[in-house]
């Protein structure tokens, strides 16, 4: 799995007009799994992610990925068709 990498200032405005969310990544170690971190790029919230090949839990919803990509994918404005995945934002941006 590729890791992404970000600079994680705060409150940094440049990309997208908000605040960008800042990325963090932990390895597991003993009986802790790894995971991402999840911070609010204008306050102190956050969300932890932690992952395995099973399953994913996030903010301490347990669930498999392929139900977690069923509910997320439309969210973020993905649609999956057979084995590919389309990137609805970019279908809407052509039809303006």
């Amino acid at each position: 799995m590729r890791i992404l990498r970000r600079s994680n200032r705060f409150y940094t405005t440049d990309r997208f007009g908000q605040p960008e969310i800042r990325v963090y990544h932990k390895k597991g170690h003993k009986k802790k799994m790894d995971r991402f971190l999840l911070k609010c790029g204008c306050c102190d919230q956050k969300l932890e992610i932690y992952y395995a090949d099973d399953g994913l839990e996030i903010g301490g919803v347990n669930g498999a990925i392929e139900d977690w990509r069923e509910i997320l994918l439309p969210l973020l404005l993905i649609e999956q068709r057979g084995g590919k995945l389309i990137d609805r934002c970019k279908l809407i941006r052509k039809r303006k």
